[in-house]
């Protein structure tokens, strides 16, 4: 099986949006730190505007836009804001043309940039989960003042850090967290990469860790992106397609610039944010399980793990077999049926110690009671019970004629 992210633990930083890490802000200040943002949806600047005001006032703020309408809004905001300024490009390119050809040249006299630009859904039912992800990347970007001047700080604490992307985001129908979001641009992706000169393993089995190309950065981290000679001609007419293209490869070779570059790179949140999003997993992951123990009869981490190693020990074990009989209608007993059932294995019947309390007939399969059945050696007998019992049950197996070799241990898998 593939792995989606290699060492998870370690890929993830969470810092704090109401205290500092670090008091000495005047020295981080000194820095040259810009925040570059690109606009295109007159309609939504205010819901970002509370993020743009937390960026502290020695920053630089370049906007780009294409919209006349959103520039205006601008123009008004930079009424009452110093260290801010306007480029103005044309559409092709999108948010990437923004600061890999307006702002290029900008960026790379900083020395770290936080990059970000807006969005919107395409589809009316998925707006909740772009909102969603919207907050996830404004939020964990410039989520306060004091979280980003924490931000920075990071970067001045942590010399091997070079990129800080907002994590991967989590709605009801988006699914790039449990998949690998590589798509149909691995090989564009490795054909950007010799461009741009990059010695480093770009691994097709390993999800990449950017998607939507927001990111905070330390500027020499992404050099060899910066220092190419981008022109908007480099990107896709419109209307662009949603996969395969130059944009889709810059998005996703982010942490591999930074990796040739000898940094590391990790997803970044504020511990509010996190607070939220571990309670999204929990009810993801239990509500995920539910479903896996009814359909499969996984219970947990550890069946999932071992969820083919186990199927194909069974279905190797099973097919010697002509008559396959699960021990137990209890709870572990179902599991064990829908897990059968999922390698399509047939169950013949249930075996119970007796049969009083127990149904005649599960999921139209017969349940008999031990005494009924006989055995010879074209059957094998799987124990789906409690720990506490098996050594029993074995024991009775055994005593009515089954030989060890014909006795499966369900809970050992």
């Amino acid at each position: 099986m593939s792995s989606t992210f290699e060492n998870t633990e370690q890929l993830s930083c969470i810092l704090p949006a109401d205290y500092s890490i670090d008091s000495y802000y005047e020295r981080i200040l000194t820095k040259r730190i810009a925040v570059v943002m690109h606009m295109h949806y007159f309609d939504t600047f205010d819901k970002y505007k509370q993020y743009i005001d937390n960026i502290p006032k020695e920053i630089h703020i370049y906007f780009t836009t294409s919209n006349n309408e959103i520039r205006k809004k601008i123009e008004l905001f930079l009424e009452h804001r110093k260290n801010c300024m306007i480029i103005e490009k044309n559409n092709r390119g999108r948010d990437i043309s923004s600061f890999l050809v307006a702002c290029r040249k900008e960026i790379l006299k900083y020395e770290y940039v936080c990059f970000l630009h807006d969005k919107r859904e395409k589809d009316p039912s998925m707006k909740k989960d772009i909102d969603r992800w919207i907050y996830s990347q404004w939020e964990n970007m410039l989520g306060t003042s004091t979280y980003i001047y924490n931000v920075l700080s990071y970067f001045d604490k942590n010399s091997q850090i070079g990129l800080l992307l907002p994590p991967i985001p989590i709605g009801e129908h988006l699914s790039f967290l449990y998949r690998n979001n590589w798509y149909n641009n691995y090989d564009n992706t490795i054909k950007l990469a010799k461009r741009l000169d990059l010695h480093c393993n770009v691994n097709k089995e390993i999800s990449p860790m950017a998607l939507g190309t927001v990111y905070w950065a330390r500027v020499d981290a992404l050099k060899k992106l910066l220092e190419y000679e981008w022109k908007y001609e480099d990107f896709d007419a419109e209307p662009l397609a949603d996969d395969g293209t130059i944009s889709h490869a810059i998005e996703r070779i982010l942490e591999y610039v930074a990796k040739d570059a000898g940094y590391e790179s990790k997803w970044v949140m504020t511990d509010r944010y996190a607070q939220e999003r571990l309670g999204d997993f929990t009810n993801v992951l239990s509500k995920a399980f539910e479903r896996l123990r009814k359909s499969l009869g996984l219970r947990n981490i550890y069946d999932l793990d071992r969820f083919d190693y186990k199927a194909l020990e069974l279905k190797e074990i099973c097919q010697n077999y002509k008559k396959v009989y699960i021990y137990g209608a209890g709870i572990f007993g179902r599991d064990c049926l829908h897990f059968m059932k999922a390698i399509d294995v047939r169950i013949d019947a249930f075996i119970v110690t007796n049969m009083a309390g127990n149904e005649s007939e599960i999921e139209n399969i017969s349940v008999y009671s031990l005494n009924e059945i006989e055995f010879d050696n074209e059957t094998i007998v799987i124990v789906a019970v409690k720990k506490e019992y098996q050594e029993e049950i074995f024991k009775k197996l055994k005593e009515n004629g089954l030989p060890t070799s014909a006795i499966c241990n369900w809970r050992q898998y």
